[in-house]
């Protein structure tokens, strides 16, 4: 039997997501979830950074590693950080055409990851505790399986 390029490669998303709507910048998401959670969210490389093309936007990320459960959890922007303009015929001024992580889903402003072995009962409380942070608008649980872009998201 020859292997494939692609069959190394998980097929599945080995994680858990949640759709954050906040129109806060990332480092007061963090914060208020470092408030709310007692832990310690930091920011790491930029996402898709390493591939070092100047052209490809990149999208700010944080990771909490909790020691005790073996469980990381990671925020990630939905939105580039930085921003293209473009002027259009008869515009008055330029507008802001962000190239998102996951064009499919405009309205999201981050994801919430989650790895680790966890019950169900643990996922519906990051859930329901995700949406008691004042500066969350939103957040729910998503299949990972009901988007193939979701396994972009993979670390």
């Amino acid at each position: 039997m020859r292997l494939q390029m692609n069959d190394w490669l998980p097929q599945k998303p080995d994680f858990e997501l949640y759709h954050v709507y906040c129109h806060q910048k990332d480092y007061r998401l963090c914060f208020a979830l470092n408030e709310h959670f007692k832990c310690g969210f930091t920011r790491i490389k930029d996402f898709l950074e390493e591939e070092k093309k100047p052209h490809l936007p990149t999208y700010s990320q944080f990771i909490y590693a909790d020691e005790v459960t073996h469980k990381e959890y990671f925020v990630i922007s939905n939105q580039p950080l930085v921003k293209d303009l473009v002027t259009r015929d008869g515009d008055l001024f330029a507008t802001e055409q962000p190239e998102l992580l996951i064009q499919e889903l405009p309205k999201v402003d981050f994801f919430f990851l989650a790895y680790g072995q966890f019950d169900e009962e643990e996922l519906n409380d990051i859930e329901d505790q995700l949406n008691l942070i004042p500066l969350v608008n939103a957040a729910k649980r998503v299949d990972t399986e009901s988007l193939p872009a979701y396994l972009n998201l993979m670390h």
